[in-house]
């Protein structure tokens, strides 16, 4: 199974200065099996991100994704 990769929009950077919009980060599953299906009280949905310095969990609507590079679509963004 593919991987997951996310990078921050430009238009949410001032809000997680933390994270860069330039690298892409790995998807870190919530639960077994269950990497974006995480909803706040608010009802947004949210995502966990592998940092280097370590998990951060943000809105999912703030972020950009992709498949994981492990064939020949490397890059390729996820529509959603």
């Amino acid at each position: 199974m593919a991987g997951v990769q996310a990078r921050l929009k430009s238009e949410h950077q001032r809000k997680y200065p933390d994270l860069t919009q330039s690298v892409w980060y790995e998807v870190a599953p919530i639960f077994p099996g269950v990497t974006q299906r995480m909803v706040n009280m608010a009802g947004e949905r949210l995502t966990r991100l592998s940092t280097p310095r370590g998990y951060v969990i943000i809105r999912a609507d703030h972020l950009d994704f992709r498949l994981a590079a492990t064939d020949a679509r490397e890059g390729e963004p996820i529509t959603s």
